[in-house]
């Protein structure tokens, strides 16, 4: 059940009439603060922030510290700052999970990827996203590099210096080329190379509503330990 609702568009409209049904009663709200007045923290409640960063690392302290659950969807934060938040939730006793994706195919291909990589030393990731995200690589990419990177042996991926820049980045050894087009939702493919062959995984969101099963299971499994877990897969049985 939807309790309070913030953000910086609709303010003051219903959010059942805003999501095309039937008024429920609760108010888009301005303020984090405003959300957080009168609230009944014995019941476990959840924040669920699919904001950016600069937003993201305002309110989320605030909810932890106002014994708040939190699941966050938001991206761009470094291990070094998720950590903080972590430190945080067990300091206020409360749960919370950050998941790059919230698509449980995005997360079982995450999972397949780093599978693979035990058999291939070369991997590559193209990422397409609308034009409107903000940061890049995605979360999801990034997140997929650093499971090829610890689970592979003998790693020979490309070390060429491009000046170009054409080359994509470099995240743990692992070359990522993010695309950006206002028709795109959420996609990836990984691409690995053996010997004579190559291997290719990919996943495709067409709809946001791929992201509501992952987003229903952590919401209603958040409540359930104290601290941060990092991946939708920490939680999927």
């Amino acid at each position: 059940m939807i309790v309070r609702v913030v953000d910086v568009i609709d303010i003051g409209k219903d959010i059942g009439e805003i999501m095309g049904g039937k008024a429920t009663g609760v108010l888009v709200s301005s303020s984090l603060e405003s959300l957080l007045a009168g609230l009944d923290k014995k019941k476990n409640l959840v924040l669920v922030d699919f904001t950016f960063k600069a937003a993201a690392e305002v309110n989320i302290p605030k909810a932890l510290e106002n014994g708040l659950n939190v699941v966050m969807g938001t991206t761009g934060f470094s291990l070094e700052e998720l950590a903080g938040f972590e430190k945080l939730a067990e300091k206020n006793g409360v749960g919370m999970l950050f998941a790059p994706n919230f698509s449980l195919g995005a997360v079982l291909m995450m999972k397949t990827a780093r599978e693979i990589s035990r058999y291939y030393n070369q991997a590559e990731i193209i990422e397409y996203h609308n034009d409107k995200k903000l940061d890049s690589p995605s979360g999801t990419a990034i997140a997929t590099a650093r499971g090829i990177k610890e689970n592979a042996s003998n790693c020979q991926y490309s070390k060429d210096s491009d000046e170009s820049k054409a080359r994509g980045a470099e995240y743990d050894g692992v070359r990522i080329h993010s695309v950006r087009l206002k028709s795109l939702v959420a996609h990836q493919e990984v691409i690995f190379s053996g010997c004579g062959e190559l291997l290719t995984i990919r996943h495709d969101s067409f709809s946001r509503e791929s992201f509501v099963p992952g987003v229903l299971m952590a919401v209603r499994k958040v409540s359930q330990w104290k601290g941060l877990k990092f991946g939708l897969e920490t939680i999927m049985d």
